[in-house]
């Protein structure tokens, strides 16, 4: 008799437990992750300051231009570790930096030639694993 009980109840529970799935996940949804191209939230990279740099070589003194930006880990889904892409769009050069100081969101950038009262624009992409994200840009104007 207390078979006959038992065996309506665990049909119940296995009935409620099987109407609780959520269905498939669809990746193409999925596009809160900073480090997929096809991310569609805020921007990941901000702009913090840009100045002139001097550096001393013996017999002469040159002049570049940094340019220092943050990424915003905030928006991370997890701890990572990643480089920046870069495309100085009035270069056209690509290079890849790591972050500056060592183990922070921060990264410098620096030109060799220093373009002063106009935008020096970035193409920056997070990178990491031999994948690149979504491309963002920054401008910077050297007073």
């Amino acid at each position: 008799m207390k078979a006959i009980r038992t065996y309506p109840i665990v049909l119940i529970a296995v009935l409620a437990l099987a109407s609780c799935g959520k269905g498939e996940l669809d990746p193409d949804t999925l596009t809160n992750n900073p480090f997929d191209p096809d991310y569609d939230g805020p921007a990941v990279f901000a702009l913090d300051t840009t100045y002139l740099e001097v550096v001393s070589i013996p017999g002469a003194t040159l002049l570049n231009q940094a340019i220092v930006f943050h990424a915003k880990a905030e928006l991370f889904l997890s701890d990572a570790s990643y480089s920046v892409k870069v495309v100085d769009r009035i270069s056209g050069m690509s290079f890849t930096l790591d972050p500056n100081p060592a183990n922070s969101d921060r990264f410098k950038y620096v030109r060799s030639e220093p373009v002063i009262g106009a935008p020096v624009c970035l193409e920056l992409r997070l990178f990491n694993n031999q994948s690149a994200a979504r491309a963002e840009q920054i401008c910077a104007t050297l007073q």
